[in-house]
């Protein structure tokens, strides 16, 4: 079937995710669970502090609380929230002061996520049912935006990543985990494609590392950087990477005689 036919990738990958929110137990392929979260560099506080299910349906491609601070009273958006484990994980960062929004397309992951956040008992927390290329939020209304295993199934990355662009406060962050690409290959063929199980194991969809930084240039974003790859496989030919990336501050907002502060850096 082939990738242009966007209902039929669609509801694969809904299919995929509303089993593994409905149905954590069964086998989903790849990496899931609070074990993987451990592997991939999670602080073991966050992993004791919040519930076991919290995890269960978390299928986290790497770790984004690596790649920066988040500072307590800051605003979160997560594109593509899941179960909401990285959501829970914002929230005790952010404390009572801050806020949360976790946005995602599967309507039984934004269900488990919700009742996620309210078995936590975070009450600054709001979940989305949503496509993340098309965000009903207002601009320039988060601190940080981050995002884990989500991106490489859209089919409008630009889209999304220009709605985090537009989302972020100046000088705000951008945190990602994704997958990509992990032989040179050309971009073109990134989603050529014809089989349903290519969009659903992150093979159709997923870009070069290069590109990646291609897109989020051409977004607006300054210093973006891939940190590294994080040893998650959906296939041969993917893995896990993490980037990050800030909105810079417009000149005009700058002060002429004060440097930029620690917290508007990455």
């Amino acid at each position: 079937m082939p990738p242009s036919d966007e209902l039929s990738r669609e509801e694969t990958i809904c299919r995929l995710y509303t089993e593994l929110a409905l149905h954590p137990a069964s086998e989903f392929g790849w990496g899931k669970g609070i074990e993987n979260a451990r592997a991939l560099g999670y602080n073991p506080a966050w992993l004791e502090r919040l519930p076991i299910t919290i995890w269960e349906s978390s299928a986290a491609v790497g770790n984004p609380f690596g790649l920066g601070p988040i500072h307590p009273g800051e605003t979160i958006v997560d594109l593509g929230c899941g179960a909401g484990a990285d959501v829970c994980v914002a929230a005790l960062l952010v404390g009572k002061r801050g806020r949360v929004v976790g946005v995602d397309v599967t309507p039984a992951m934004v269900e488990k996520t919700r009742a996620n956040v309210a078995l936590s008992g975070f009450t600054n927390v709001e979940i989305i049912e949503a496509d993340i290329a098309e965000l009903p939020l207002p601009g320039a209304c988060a601190d940080v935006v981050l995002s884990n295993g989500a991106i490489n199934l859209s089919p409008h990355k630009p889209c999304v990543l220009k709605e985090a662009f537009r989302m972020l406060k100046p000088g705000g962050r951008l945190y990602i985990a994704d997958m990509v690409r992990d032989a040179a290959t050309d971009d073109s063929q990134c989603g050529a494609s014809s089989s349903e199980d290519s969009w659903a194991n992150c093979v159709a969809g997923t870009l070069t590392s290069e590109r990646f930084l291609q897109l989020l240039e051409e977004a607006g974003f300054a210093d973006g950087k891939m940190i590294g790859t994080t040893g998650y496989r959906t296939s041969p030919e993917t893995i896990g990477a993490l980037f990050r990336a800030r909105k810079p501050i417009p000149l005009r907002q700058l002060s002429p005689s004060t440097p930029q502060s620690t917290s508007q850096r990455i």
